[in-house]
């Protein structure tokens, strides 16, 4: 039999090859299984796969609620463990998925962080310095990501060809390599072809085709525009959270403010379902009650 090891190898590369997971995902699916076998295996010892039962799962469940692991983590740990299971059935190196329908801690729903529309707008409004590269494109990313609301993922693989100034939109490449369409608001448009064209002055000769460059010419990476986002939000002012995703929330949240269509929204965000769009309601909602007790007579 296979050891635990080769199997965890096996169903990685099944899930970056056949479900195109993110470099993200796997990280984070390796080290959730490599936890509960060593959690439930002292050092040295060999398990059988077999062996595992629902209630060696409930029993590792436990001990990470006992050491303060977040009810969200240990539900991410418990979907890995199923998912790696549900693989060997597939394979029939198990013939049970020992981590199928446990009871799962309960998670607090937490509103997702958004700027305020007056505040955003400060940020936006502020000088720009075009003769610098480096701060004149990451004042171009802000605005990319508050008109498109698209992941810092998607953003950083954009390239010249996906922007379509014709017709407003920009292909995305989402998640599991899925591609959609985001219309381009005429300011965003106006912005991204001044950018493009001062950029290739800038570089005559890129070494990539991609939108977004380091100030030395090269792709950028996720790492650069993350902190780019949180520099430029910080110097603007913006407290609390200052992350690209943070961007994305607040677009979710001002075009639903503004009257915008739920699936619409959802569409443009590149959610599988309305169920991780529809958080963004409760920040509508919570929008709507603070009108409704200034403007009521009797509030």
């Amino acid at each position: 039999m296979e050891d635990i090891k080769t199997l965890t190898e096996q169903f990685i590369r099944y899930m970056q090859t056949e479900k195109r997971a993110s470099e993200h995902t796997l990280r984070a699916y390796k080290n959730d299984i490599s936890d509960f076998f060593d959690c439930i295996c002292d050092e040295g010892c060999v398990i059988d796969i077999n062996e595992v039962t629902t209630l060696v799962v409930r029993r590792w469940i436990s001990e990470m609620i006992k050491n303060g692991i977040t009810p969200r983590t240990v539900n991410r740990k418990i979907a890995a463990l199923s998912s790696f299971f549900k693989y060997l059935m597939r394979k029939k190196t198990v013939t049970k998925n020992p981590a199928s329908g446990i009871a799962k801690p309960k998670t607090a729903k937490k509103l997702p962080s958004f700027i305020t529309e007056e505040k955003l707008s400060a940020v936006l409004d502020s000088s720009v310095n075009f003769n610098d590269y480096a701060s004149y494109r990451d004042y171009v990313i802000l605005e990319t990501f508050y008109a498109t609301g698209m992941r810092i993922s998607e953003l950083a693989k954009l390239k010249h060809s996906d922007v379509d100034f014709y017709l407003k939109q920009i292909r995305v490449s989402g998640k599991r390599n899925k591609e959609r369409i985001i219309p381009m608001t005429e300011n965003i448009r106006q912005i991204l072809e001044e950018y493009i064209s001062r950029k290739q002055a800038i570089f005559p000769n890129p070494e990539s085709n991609h939108l977004f460059f380091t100030s030395k010419g090269k792709q950028i990476s996720i790492k650069s525009i993350y902190l780019g986002v949180k520099r430029s939000l910080r110097t603007g002012g913006v407290t609390g959270k200052s992350n690209p995703h943070v961007l994305r929330h607040t677009f979710a949240t001002h075009i639903l403010n503004n009257g915008a269509d739920l699936n619409s929204v959802k569409e443009i965000l590149g959610h599988a379902n309305l169920t991780a769009t529809q958080i963004y309601t409760h920040n509508t909602f919570e929008k709507l009650k603070f009108i409704h007790n200034k403007a009521h007579p009797r509030a």
